[in-house]
């Protein structure tokens, strides 16, 4: 089963880590996007990501998502 965050979720690791996963800047979602994790399917914040790209590209429109 493929594990994904909820918006009330803890981010569980790095720069923002125990912050809610809404609260994340979708800037730092991004960078993390480009370097590597969109190639992570095992990854809970990857597919966090996957989820909720459309609002993240409204909120991020400079970064490259594809």
């Amino acid at each position: 089963m493929i594990q994904v965050l909820q918006d009330d979720d803890k981010m569980p690791s790095g720069k923002h880590k125990d912050c809610l996963m809404e609260k994340v800047p979708a800037s730092y979602l991004h960078w993390l996007w480009i370097n590597g994790k969109k190639t992570d399917f095992k990854c809970p914040v990857a597919n966090y990501i996957r989820e909720n790209i459309s609002f993240l590209k409204s909120e991020h429109p400079d970064g490259i998502w594809d």
